[in-house]
């Protein structure tokens, strides 16, 4: 056997399921192997401190621990429910107020629109020999061009 094989058996001998076969090859090669003698001699220490560390655990009544409980639940129960606190109420007031407070200034403290200049003709077209009448001016607000031109034929009947 080689040394895998003995370090399941060693862990298997901690559980104490190893048949005699197996305990007498394990002691064998235990015998001459010394890496699998420390295996062997760690996990046997290791497992004695577990089971003084254990030992030393203090565990408490289960009968004196479910009093205690109870009698802090109950207690518990008896208190009053305090009200809701105002605190959701502030959270929300204050930047509502806040919000206001800036429309407020924005639409008092706008500024006038300015006067729009009146119109002013950029050309007037009198071809010669037209009865068409065309004026053409450019609106400074909105620098748009506008052109109207009208037909001044009188004689046309319709």
């Amino acid at each position: 056997m080689n040394c895998r094989d003995i370090e399941s058996l060693i862990l298997a001998e901690r559980d104490g399921v190893l048949t005699p076969t197996q305990h007498a090859a394990l002691s064998a090669h235990v015998a001459t192997c010394p890496a699998c003698r420390q295996l062997r001699a760690n996990l046997g220490e290791a497992a004695a401190f577990l089971k003084t560390d254990a030992a030393n655990i203090a565990v408490p009544d289960a009968d004196a621990e479910w009093r205690t409980l109870r009698t802090q639940l109950s207690s518990a129960a008896v208190k009053p429910t305090r009200k809701r606190p105002l605190a959701p109420v502030i959270w929300f007031s204050v930047p509502l107020a806040a919000a206001a407070a800036l429309a407020i200034v924005f639409f008092v403290t706008r500024p006038a629109a300015p006067q729009s200049a009146p119109a002013q003709i950029a050309a007037r077209v009198d071809p010669a020999g037209t009865t068409v009448s065309t004026i053409a001016y450019i609106d400074k607000d909105s620098g748009w061009l506008v052109v109207w031109s009208t037909d001044n034929d009188t004689t046309r009947s319709g």
